[in-house]
């Protein structure tokens, strides 16, 4: 009988209507920041002592929330920081509402960044940060998802109370419910942009697709540094297996680190539910 309430329920009311009835509280808190945004109210965020951010109400709630507030997406984002340069070409895969980008073209004036997500609201508020920050010719929106070869695929939208994040639709859902996303490759986006030099996954569960995608630029002469998050429970939830994403790196003569440089091995890499790494290839 639930099932079938629940088969009902998503035939007669639209996802986007059920997102927003599912969280009221999350709901009012966007419908307050998407308010305040309207009005011309954007906060400046201290993400740390030199990198000050003009952003939407709801992105300074959400940045603080994780890359100040959260011990390890800290460290990971300090570690990201210590990593970008003056003319740092970053591929933001899973960019979110930007932060990483934004700060990785906070490091000089040629520092550029490429952001890659397949949510039409991240794209939104990625174009809005750049804006405002002054960042519009160095921050390029891309509203695509990232995996091994170029077409579509399809994803959900959770809605507001995930802040408008897009995931990987599971068997058994109606065309109603899913969205066809582009897919774009790393290699597709060397192609168009240049190589670059530093590359953050965040694809919740397609890290392997997304490296697959970057073979050709994992082997280049110059090899981008790899901040990666891996999302071990997801893929195994799946039915996926996580070590095939290091598979990648390995094949590619990349090696594991953890966020304080220390070197680490796939056991260390797949034990956890998520794991922040970097990994960096020894040219010779």
């Amino acid at each position: 009988m639930h099932a079938f309430v629940r088969d009902l329920v998503r035939e007669v009311v639209p996802r986007g209507m059920r997102n927003w009835l599912r969280s009221p509280g999350a709901s009012l808190r966007w419908l307050r920041d998407e308010t305040a945004h309207r009005l011309g109210r954007h906060p400046v965020l201290e993400v740390r002592p030199a990198l000050l951010l003009r952003c939407h109400p709801a992105a300074h709630r959400f940045w603080r929330a994780n890359q100040i507030e959260d011990p390890d997406q800290a460290v990971e984002f300090d570690a990201f920081l210590a990593a970008c340069g003056p003319g740092s070409l970053l591929f933001d895969l899973g960019a979110h509402f930007g932060l990483f980008s934004l700060a990785a073209t906070a490091c000089g004036p040629l520092a550029r960044a490429v952001a890659v997500d397949p949510s039409p609201t991240s794209i939104a508020m990625i174009r809005l940060g750049a804006r405002l920050n002054g960042r519009e010719d160095r921050v390029t929106a891309v509203m695509a998802a990232a995996g091994a070869e170029q077409g579509t695929v399809p994803m959900l939208d959770v809605g507001v109370q995930a802040a408008g994040y897009f995931v990987a639709a599971g068997p058994g859902r109606s065309a109603r419910e899913v969205r066809r996303v582009p897919v774009v490759t790393v290699d597709s986006l060397a192609a168009r942009f240049g190589p670059p030099t530093l590359l953050k996954i965040d694809v919740e569960g397609a890290e392997a697709e997304a490296l697959r995608g970057a073979r050709v630029t994992l082997c280049a002469a110059e090899p981008p540094v790899v901040f990666l998050e891996l999302h071990n429970r997801m893929i195994r939830d799946r039915g996926g297996c996580p070590e095939e994403a290091l598979a990648e790196l390995l094949d590619a003569g990349y090696r594991v680190h953890d966020l304080g440089g220390g070197p680490r091995d796939v056991e260390w890499a797949t034990a956890p539910d998520l794991v922040r790494l970097v990994a960096r290839r020894i040219v010779r």
